[in-house]
């Protein structure tokens, strides 16, 4: 009988300290992001981000000017009931770029968007319609209507997401899909681009280090993809990992296993 009691003793012991060493084998340096605990860091601004056109991408466009008659033909009409009669209401109309990054508007025919800002494609724009509309109050807005990039692996939300203002850097995209869960590696997350010539890149991200900020990947693009490669580590705060269950199995059976052989040989 008291041998019985002293090999229990002894797997319940070391079924304890298993279970507190693999679920507290990480610890917060493991999922924080930015870690500055000693430092402060300051990156002098090189301009505020703007999204760039790129071939593929859909634009929207609405033309106005103090003559609606004389933009109609560049707009998209639609009725509007009022009262008694219809009147015609002007709305913006979409534009794909090709892959020669032009855009193949009415009555103007291709203007070259590709590469340009929202701000730009709107001076463009400008330009070209103004040859054929003379008028002092002429204005053109530009939207980009499809800015798409999509976040997979060890977050809690993956799939395909789109930016209504075309701006988003690295920690917003995340965010978007539900932040990483603990088992993604925050050192090695890996971003896929594809530039307007068609030419792919894959770049690995540390977001545990502050000079991610500085990084010329910390904004996105369109069509940018974000793979945040798995990790096993789990953080101490984190509830019973895998691999402790598989621990905890193993210690089960190995209990069940002692008070079998105490049993048969008492």
């Amino acid at each position: 009988m008291r041998l019985r009691q002293n090999f229990q003793m002894i797997v319940m012991v070391l079924f304890v300290v298993v279970a507190f060493v693999t679920a507290g084998c990480a610890t917060s340096k493991d999922v924080a992001y930015m870690q500055t605990v000693d430092r402060e860091l300051r990156v002098a601004s090189t301009g505020l981000q703007d999204a760039r056109i790129q071939p593929k991408d859909l634009i929207g466009m609405l033309v106005s000017s103090t003559n609606p008659e004389s933009v109609a033909p560049f707009n998209g009409m639609l009725w509007v009931p009022n009262q008694d009669y219809m009147t015609i209401q002007s709305q913006q109309r979409s534009y794909l770029v090709d892959n020669d990054g032009m855009a193949n508007l009415p009555v103007v025919g291709l203007v070259k968007v590709g590469g340009l800002t929202v701000r730009e494609a709107e001076a463009a724009i400008k330009s070209a319609v103004g040859k054929f509309v003379n008028d002092p109050g002429l204005t053109v807005t530009v939207s980009l209507n499809n800015f798409r990039y999509s976040v997979i692996g060890e977050v809690k939300n993956p799939g395909l997401f789109t930016a209504a203002n075309g701006k988003v850097n690295i920690f917003e995209a995340l965010a978007g899909a539900g932040d990483l869960t603990i088992y993604g590696k925050r050192d090695q997350v890996r971003l896929l681009r594809e530039d307007a010539s068609g030419n792919k890149e894959i770049v690995t991200l540390d977001l545990k280090s502050p000079d991610i900020i500085s990084s010329p990947y910390y904004y996105l693009q369109q069509g940018d993809v974000i793979y945040v490669v798995p990790n096993d580590a789990i953080a101490s705060s984190s509830s019973i990992s895998s691999g402790t269950t598989i621990w905890v199995s193993i210690a089960s059976l190995g209990f069940s296993l002692v008070n079998i052989l105490l049993t048969v040989l008492r």
